[in-house]
């Protein structure tokens, strides 16, 4: 996994804004780049009935985990919803820069990680949440290894979104990753002992799965 820290570090260094979110080239804006963080808050977490209805149901503090958080681009608009937002990166340079943007923040904690294990108690948290992370993941045992480390952390009832890629690219390529059908990761899913609500495609190169623990 320190290839992929390497990689990501690289492209923090670089141009972190559009290696986040490349939608809009890499002449991006920081005004660009908030709003498309907002715009994809409300579509994916904030209209999300599934994510949306744990702090109506649960009587403890909301803790939300966002995975692969780059420099916050999703991160910054979860404090206002929820209680704890925790924020993971493997790149040490990503975090550094995240860090900087939510400063002054006391509801949000920031943690770099191997890629591999989360930094994080068992059943301490109630809602995972992963956009554009699994779909560079080189490795079929780093996802594996990532699918078992939320279910470890999740609280009973918690809820794991996280969008998956479906074609095939070049691994040798920086958007590479390893790609699943809905049959091969439901087998993983249910391995690792998740209970699959339900999935969303997204478009012919991915598909969204909502698993409960």
């Amino acid at each position: 996994m320190n290839k992929q820290k390497d990689l990501w570090d690289q492209l923090a260094k670089e141009n972190p804004m559009y290696y986040i979110n490349s939608d809009k080239g890499k002449r991006i804006t920081k005004d660009q780049f908030r709003d498309s963080g907002a715009n994809d808050y409300m579509e994916y977490i904030f209209t999300d009935d599934l994510i949306m209805d744990i702090p109506r149901l649960s009587a403890d503090l909301v803790t939300i985990v966002d995975l692969g958080c780059g420099i916050g681009r999703m991160t910054e608009f979860m404090v206002d919803d929820f209680d704890k937002v925790v924020g993971i990166d493997v790149s040490h340079e990503m975090i550094m820069m995240a860090r900087e943007r939510l400063k002054g923040v006391n509801n949000v904690l920031l943690i770099e990680t191997d890629g591999e294990i989360l930094p994080l108690e068992n059943r301490s948290i109630d809602i995972v949440f992963s956009y554009l992370v699994f779909q560079h993941i080189k490795e079929r045992k780093i996802v594996k290894s990532n699918f078992k480390e939320v279910y470890r952390v999740l609280k009973p009832g918690g809820l794991f979104k996280v969008r998956i890629r479906s074609d095939k690219v070049s691994l040798d390529k920086w958007w590479g990753g390893v790609e699943y059908t809905e049959q091969s990761i439901g087998q993983l899913v249910k391995k690792v002992g998740f209970n699959l609500l339900k999935t969303e495609p997204v478009g012919n190169y991915g598909f969204w799965l909502w698993l409960r623990k």
